[in-house]
């Protein structure tokens, strides 16, 4: 009995230690393609101020005024970096140009801007078992709304459920079924790290 109890401790042991080493270096479907802690800038492009935005934007500028990021002041930037242009980039060339979508900085196309703030994001996607972000098939965009003022506390996920958000790629969850899982009334993320897990199905705990 005293052996099958060691036994088993070594494995889990080893089990832990094998999915550090797959964190850690990166290897398998850990593998991350964004590797880099650089911020995106388009080259010679400067500061201009939310005020440029607004005059084009007018609908985006007043929904971000009621969203968390709204709330969010970069101080390492000198007063310059704030508002749109924190996540954006500097707007002079865009502004110049009156628009374009190779002159600005777009998150949806680059989730390195998330993980400019988003440190812990990106580890969590370089989990084992991971939605897709790091290989350029998802953007953060794609669950979360940054100008959203219909968003939950601290977060930028749409109050109208964290289960319709994930409803909108994994349809044949949503049911009806003929006996419910009643847990989805609490949230998928009850059960599943939408970011990163180290199991299987994203799921909190091994099943």
């Amino acid at each position: 009995m005293k052996n099958n109890h060691s036994s088993s401790r070594k494995i889990f042991l080893l089990s832990l230690l094998f999915s550090a080493v797959l964190i850690v270096s990166g290897h398998g479907r850990a593998q991350a393609v964004v590797e880099d802690n650089a911020p995106r800038m388009i080259k010679g492009a400067k500061y201009v101020g939310t005020e440029s935005c607004v005059m084009c934007h007018e609908k985006e500028a007043k929904e971000f005024e009621l969203s968390t990021h709204s709330r969010v002041s970069n101080d390492k930037a000198e007063g310059e970096a704030q508002g749109c242009e924190m996540c954006h980039g500097p707007g002079s060339i865009h502004v110049d140009a009156s628009g374009g979508k190779d002159n600005i900085i777009n998150p949806r196309r680059d989730p390195q801007i998330c993980f400019t703030c988003h440190m812990d994001k990106k580890a969590e996607f370089r989990l084992p078992f991971h939605h897709p972000v790091l290989e350029g098939k998802m953007a953060c965009a794609d669950c979360h709304s940054s100008h959203g003022p219909d968003a939950r506390p601290w977060t930028t996920t749409s109050l109208d459920s964290v289960n319709e958000t994930c409803f909108k790629c994994h349809k044949e969850q949503r049911g009806p079924f003929v006996w419910d899982h009643e847990v989805l009334r609490e949230g998928c993320t009850t059960c599943h790290k939408v970011h990163g897990s180290i199991n299987d199905k994203m799921l909190v705990a091994r099943d």
